[in-house]
C-alpha cells in the first residue's frame, strides 16, 4: 500500500508528535520525500526526537499551522498533505476555547483556502476524533452514530471535517478525515497514556 509514495512530496503537519512522527517513517522508508511542520508547544507532544532516526531525510520547519505565509510555501507543490497538527486537549479546549477554535476549526479552513489557490491537486488526510460522537448511544459505535459533541474540541474538529467536505464537493480538492480514537504505540507520551486509560476506565464504567 505504501508504494503509490515513492517518489511522491508529503507534508505533515504536527510531524513531531506521536502520530506525525510514525507516519514520517513510514513514509521515508516507502520513498517519499517528506516535510514535517511542528510548532513545538510543550503541551501537544512535539519533540525534535521522535524523528532522530530520520532526522537526514526529512525537512522540518518549526513554524505554526496558523502562519498562512509559511503555510502557502510549504504546500505549493506537495502531493500529500497529512493534517495532523492540533489542540487534542478536551478540558484545554473548555479552558482556552478561542484557542481550540483557532487550531481545530479556522486554521483548516485556511489550509483549505490555501489549498484552493496554490494546489487543487494535493490529496489531503485529516485527523478528527471519535469525540465529537459525545456519550455513546449505542454500543459498538459505528460512523453512523449521532454527533453530539460534549466539549469545544468536539464541534471544533467537526466543524473541521465539515470545511473538508465542502472544499471537497465545491472545489475537488480530495480529502479524507480519519476520526481517531485512543490510538497508542512507539513514541506515545506517557502523561497522555496516562490520562487516555483514566479516560476509557470512565467510559467503561458509565456504559456499563
Amino acid at each position: 500500500m505504501l508504494d503509490k509514495y515513492a517518489g511522491k512530496k508529503a507534508v505533515i503537519t504536527g510531524g513531531l508528535g506521536f502520530i506525525g512522527s510514525n507516519l514520517a517513517k513510514s513514509l521515508v522508508d516507502a520513498g517519499c520525500s517528506v516535510t514535517i511542520v511542528d510548532n513545538l508547544a510543550p503541551e501537544f507532544g512535539g519533540n525534535e526526537f521522535n524523528v532522530e532516526d530520520i532526522k537526514g531525510n526529512v525537512e522540518i520547519h518549526l513554524a505554526d499551522i496558523r502562519d498562512l505565509g509559511v503555510m502557502s510555501k510549504l504546500i505549493e507543490g506537495q502531493d500529500y498533505l497529512f493534517s495532523l497538527a492540533g489542540q487534542t486537549s478536551h478540558v484545554a479546549s473548555m479552558r482556552e476555547p478561542q484557542l481550540d477554535l483557532e487550531i481545530n476549526s479556522l486554521a483548516q479552513l485556511n489550509l483549505l483556502e490555501i489549498c484552493k489557490e496554490e494546489n487543487r491537486d494535493i490529496k489531503i488526510v485529516f485527523t478528527s476524533t471519535r469525540q465529537l460522537y459525545g456519550k455513546p448511544e449505542f454500543l459498538p459505535l459505528t460512523e453512523n452514530h449521532p454527533i453530539n459533541p460534549v466539549d469545544n474540541n468536539g464541534i471544533n474538529k467537526f466543524s473541521g471535517e465539515l470545511f473538508h467536505l465542502l472544499y471537497h464537493r465545491l472545489y475537488g480538492i480530495r480529502s479524507s478525515i480519519l476520526r481517531l480514537t485512543n490510538t497508542y504505540g512507539p513514541r506515545m507520551r506517557v502523561k497522555r497514556c496516562a490520562a487516555d486509560f483514566y479516560r476509557c476506565l470512565g467510559a467503561f464504567i458509565i456504559t456499563r
